[in-house]
């Protein structure tokens, strides 16, 4: 793995904005671009063989996981609030179908680790599927790039048939998307609900703050006040269940996507069971819930957290964020690869995408800091042979 640099194409910004990706600059409350549009990864397909063997695995080793954690009754070990219990052992026992998540790894060159699963609104989703691939094939056609070059990049196929898997396998018609009022958010609902009308599911879309609730319905509502069976929501459980409404999470006959069963794989006290049923896992690192059980070198994280929030390294003080009051999962700390860009130092996190329970591709986070977050940039990437070696 290698990290280069070419020239920004002339009209980068239109062509980004031209796919629906607008948040691609820096801001006053995030000063460093999120798009990187002159540094990127360049991977050996041996290295993309060695990630998706290792992430496939860990993939595996998360649902089975997942399945331990409800089925022997340690929800609450987890963080999620017992009214939901049931409702989550419901969810799973009936099978309730995902559409996609994403595993973050550190990975050295030779080594996976797993840092954290993304499993229930897992964002840069886009930006991994979309302009990134875009970004290769522009590089091509000027020349800046051989044309055998490739990306592990088939998350677009692979939701694609995630969500014809769907409708053929699990009569799935139509799906209401939903999410907050924010760019990035509204965009990634956007691009699955094309994916999903491409499949032949019906599409239709309401934010998150126009959801209704009536004692009277056995379904949430939409602003017609027409019950929503199949409700894609990209709203962290984690907010729904301390609304004033939380209760109807446990009551409702809507179905979600993602599904109620993804509180657990969602919840980073995963790490925990995961190191405890599959010890000495090369792709895991050692994590508990008992403070202090693996010492000091640990990173300490909040079951429930987002970009970075509330997440202490060794010898340092805890970073900014809401989650300081919920109980935290301690892992063991592993060093991120260093590049020097522009005279500091890039921490990538390779962000891998799953579609149902298969790896489809990559996508990668760049971080100024060991915790990656908000202010990560995205860095698209290439695959090339070993002897392609591009100055």
């Amino acid at each position: 793995m290698r990290r280069l640099t070419l020239p920004p194409r002339p009209d980068w910004e239109a062509r980004l904005r031209e796919v629906g990706f607008t948040w691609y600059a820096a801001t006053p409350e995030h000063p460093v671009p999120y798009w990187s549009e002159d540094g990127f990864y360049v991977f050996t397909p041996q290295d993309i063989e060695r990630l998706k063997t290792a992430t496939q695995d860990l993939t595996d080793r998360v649902l089975e996981a997942t399945g331990h954690a409800i089925e022997a009754g340690r929800l609450a070990e987890l963080g999620i609030p017992t009214f939901l219990h049931s409702a989550v052992r419901e969810s799973w026992e009936r099978d309730d179908p995902t559409v996609y998540m994403r595993l973050d790894v550190a990975y050295d060159g030779q080594r996976v680790k797993l840092l954290e699963v993304n499993a229930q609104t897992p964002t840069s989703l886009l930006e991994a599927a979309v302009s990134q691939w875009q970004w290769l094939e522009d590089r091509q056609r000027r020349g800046e790039l051989p044309a055998h070059a490739t990306q592990w990049n088939t998350i677009h196929e692979g939701l694609g048939e995630q969500w014809a898997h769907l409708k053929a396998a699990r009569g799935l018609n139509e799906v209401t998307f939903s999410s907050a009022r924010v760019d990035e958010d509204i965009a990634t609902v956007t691009y699955l609900r094309e994916l999903a009308e491409a499949a032949g599911v019906r599409g239709s879309f309401l934010f998150a703050d126009e959801l209704g609730t009536s004692p009277q319905e056995g379904y949430l509502l939409d602003t017609w006040s027409l019950p929503i069976r199949q409700l894609m929501w990209l709203w962290p459980y984690e907010y729904a269940w301390e609304s004033r409404d939380a209760a109807f999470l446990a009551s409702t006959g809507t179905r979600f996507l993602e599904p109620l069963w993804k509180t657990v794989t969602g919840s980073k006290g995963l790490l925990a069971l995961l190191h405890e049923l599959f010890p000495g896992h090369p792709g895991l690192l050692p994590a508990t819930l008992r403070p202090g059980a693996l010492g000091e070198n640990v990173v300490k994280k909040p079951l429930f957290s987002r970009e970075g929030q509330n997440v202490q390294l060794p010898g340092q003080v805890s970073t900014p964020g809401a989650y300081g009051d919920l109980a935290v999962v301690e892992q063991a700390y592993t060093e991120l690869p260093t590049f020097e860009a522009q005279g500091t130092p890039r921490y990538p996190v390779l962000g891998v995408w799953v579609a149902g329970a298969e790896v489809c591709g990559l996508g990668i986070r760049e971080g100024r800091g060991r915790v990656t977050d908000n202010r990560a940039t995205f860095a698209p990437h290439v695959v090339l042979p070993e002897q392609d070696r591009l100055a």
